[in-house]
């Protein structure tokens, strides 16, 4: 991705994560609970990797908002500004199996959204946000680099599948 992140669009992007973390700690702790935001952060860092479609054309969007919305937080709340750009970061690469697995994750997901409650699909978008936005940094990008991988995998498998190498 081309568009960096900057401090204070991480800012928000951290803020949503900490928010989540934190209904999570303050509630009962189970890790069932975590699956909304969780799973939609995953979807949001394998999106980072659809350069050049609509899912990488989204993760730009999502930088260049949370930038923008952190600028206008950061100023007005603190009268600080221009604190510039973070280390860009990316996941890697997605093979072509990869990116079906991509696409068929976002169509699951989406169906999952639709069918959510009030609480979880705020969950799952805060989510699908962070995902979008922190994967841009050198960072979170690192923390991250397992994602490419379980996506190649799953389509690698799908295709084993669909082509009778692996019985059910």
């Amino acid at each position: 991705m081309n568009t960096p992140l900057s401090l204070a669009g991480a800012t928000v992007s951290v803020a949503i994560l900490i928010i989540n973390i934190r209904s999570w700690w303050k509630g009962t702790r189970e890790l069932k609970a975590l699956l909304p935001f969780g799973g939609a952060l995953i979807t949001g860092a394998g999106w980072t990797m659809c350069l050049g479609g609509l899912f990488g054309w989204f993760a730009v969007q999502a930088v260049t908002a949370s930038n923008k919305v952190g600028d206008k937080g950061v100023s007005a709340t603190t009268g600080a500004h221009g604190g510039g750009s973070l280390a860009q970061g990316t996941l890697g690469q997605l093979t072509y199996p990869g990116a079906c697995a991509v696409l068929v994750t976002a169509i699951i997901g989406g169906i999952i959204l639709k069918a959510a409650g009030k609480t979880d699909k705020k969950r799952m978008l805060g989510g699908l946000f962070a995902g979008l936005t922190l994967c841009a940094t050198a960072g979170f990008a690192e923390l991250m680099q397992w994602v490419p991988e379980m996506y190649n995998a799953l389509g690698d498998a799908g295709r084993s599948v669909l082509n009778g190498e692996v019985s059910l």
